[in-house]
């Protein structure tokens, strides 16, 4: 087993000038060519992030050419689930064997997906190399964040980590255009190979230009059995939020105690293992559960108006496919824009300030949603004002919550301490979307039954050229219902907002995190349980 350190990491070692905590006192030694590491960096997190979107404008014409049409959703599902239950393992595997090995490792992956999702000669055929795509995906985010992580003093990743979220808001707006124009002029195969070039030339300049200095050392082995626990149960749990409505009542049922057994065989595999997959007691450590838990809560708010706003502005307003994708651009522009802000807050003010100031914009912004959704004749003024507001709090909060986890932590931890948090982000939307999709067809079925129009076909409701399949009445009668239930969804999405709150008041001071990752380097360089820390170069 090897321990790698970044050559910046590695010199402050040998001068003892404070490496791991990332202290500012200390300084860090400049990394050599660090400009083309963090474009090669940056390069990556576009290609992941558009990777994600550019897909579902391009899905109508991949159901007509490859057919499928019952199975079709798992196109993204499979993704999604694959990235998902990898994330933490290439966590615990970049602690292990470094950063680089484990990027690259994940981008060649990516990028044979993607070759092998454009070949792909049938529906069942696309979902299982885009499972592969998802896979090579769940290395690159966590990674990436991480890698920032080592190469940037604290000042230094606020501002470089806000970047990269304005890289990723702005890709969030630019990925469903450039995926429809390419649907339409070049195919849509060239969905899936258009994104491998910008993922080749990241290969390359980070195998050539990202130097990290290995040493050796014996270790515990691999908790492989606690990542097939952990990757087992989180698959039933996305089978049945993913895949619920299909499945059945009694399939998720049986689902969802096998997912139990799992989960707790997990926990238990955890506390036995000496090297675990997700150490139990950092995942308690309150800087990191806090963490994790507000970043679940916004995972299940950003999903959650992700998906009903759109539904909101085509359903209950009337407005067009090309007007309800338009409708989430002021959240991201504004996220995009408050992260450069968010990066001078967390300096000023420490994680708990910023974290505390943006979780109260995006609570002001989603009771300014509510409000709109109660009122649609101004609901396209008042949400596009909220969703500014929304998108300029979840700037600085989803930033406080991730560097207060990675200052806590030391260099041998901080991979698995990132990924917990990006991991805990996607299941709190895959959830969150669960439950507030099952408020809607709630409420929706209470209203419609109530008003005598149950069985009325909804789909005919959210787009302007089929309204004439419903009478006027029933046209009134769904898009009043629709209104009425989104009202209830978007109220309760600021409980996931107080929720996000709360935990931004939790979040530990510039010293106490200081303190942890301290403690944490002295434990690494501890002879504990006959592991012998590396004193030799490889």
């Amino acid at each position: 087993m090897t321990e790698t350190r970044t050559e910046a990491e590695s010199e402050n070692a040998r001068f003892g000038r404070g490496g791991d905590s990332g202290e500012v006192e200390g300084g860090r030694a400049p990394v050599p060519g660090r400009m083309m590491i963090t474009a090669a960096l940056m390069m990556a997190m576009t290609v992941a992030a558009l990777e994600q979107l550019v897909v579902s404008p391009a899905l109508p014409t991949i159901i007509s050419q490859l057919k499928g049409f019952e199975i079709y959703t798992w196109v993204v599902s499979a993704y999604l689930l694959a990235a998902t239950v990898s994330t933490p393992l290439y966590g615990k595997l970049a602690d292990i064997f470094g950063r680089k090995r484990v990027l690259l490792f994940g981008l060649a992956l990516f990028s044979a997906g993607s070759m092998l999702s454009g070949a792909a000669w049938s529906m069942e055929s696309l979902i299982a190399m885009r499972a592969i795509q998802g896979l090579g995906a769940g290395a690159v985010m966590p990674i990436v964040l991480t890698l920032l992580g080592d190469l940037f003093t604290l000042e230094e990743r606020a501002r470089v980590q806000g970047l990269f979220s304005a890289v990723w808001g702005l890709s969030s707006i630019a990925g469903p255009m450039v995926g429809g124009w390419v649907t339409v002029e070049l195919g849509w195969r060239w969905v899936f190979f258009i994104i491998v070039p910008s993922a080749l030339l990241s290969f390359l300049m980070l195998a050539f230009g990202l130097k990290e200095q290995v040493a050796r050392r014996r270790a515990a082995p691999i908790d492989w059995a606690g990542a097939a626990l952990l990757s087992s149960g989180l698959t039933a749990l996305l089978l049945i939020v993913l895949d619920g409505a299909t499945l059945g009542f009694s399939r998720s049922l049986a689902l969802g105690a096998l997912m139990l057994v799992l989960m707790v065989g997990f926990v238990v595999q955890e506390r036995r293992a000496i090297d675990p997959i997700l150490p139990i007691d950092l995942m308690i450590r309150p800087a990191i559960a806090v963490s994790a838990i507000g970043s679940f809560a916004m995972g299940g708010l950003l999903f959650g108006i992700e998906t009903f706003v759109p539904l909101y502005v085509q359903g209950v307003l009337g407005g067009t496919a090309k007007e309800a994708g338009r409708s989430l651009m002021p959240m991201f522009l504004a996220w995009s824009v408050s992260v450069t802000f968010a990066a001078r807050a967390v300096a000023r003010w420490g994680f708990r300030g910023a974290g505390v100031v943006g979780s109260c914009l995006v609570m002001l912004g989603i009771m300014i949603l509510v409000h709109g959704a109660a009122h649609p004749h101004t609901a396209r003024v008042t949400f596009a004002v909220a969703l500014v507001v929304v998108g300029a709090g979840m700037g600085p909060t989803s930033l406080s919550f991730l560097l207060a986890v990675q200052h806590s932590v030391s260099w041998g931890r901080r991979g698995v301490a990132t990924g917990s948090i990006l991991f805990s982000r996607t299941i709190g939307g895959a959830i969150g979307v669960g439950l507030l999709g099952g408020v809607l067809s709630w409420e929706l079925a209470r209203l419609l039954t109530r008003a005598d129009a149950r069985g009325v076909d909804i789909s005919s409701a959210l787009r302007a050229e089929t309204h004439h399949l419903l009478s006027a009445r029933q046209l009134e009668v769904v898009q009043s219902s629709l209104g009425d239930s989104l009202w209830g969804v978007f109220l309760a999405t600021a409980a996931l907002a107080a929720c996000c709150l709360l935990c931004a008041t939790q979040l530990p001071s510039l010293a106490t995190a200081e303190a942890y990752a301290e403690a944490d380097s002295e434990a690494e360089a501890i002879d504990r349980d006959g592991l012998v820390v590396a004193a030799s170069k490889a």
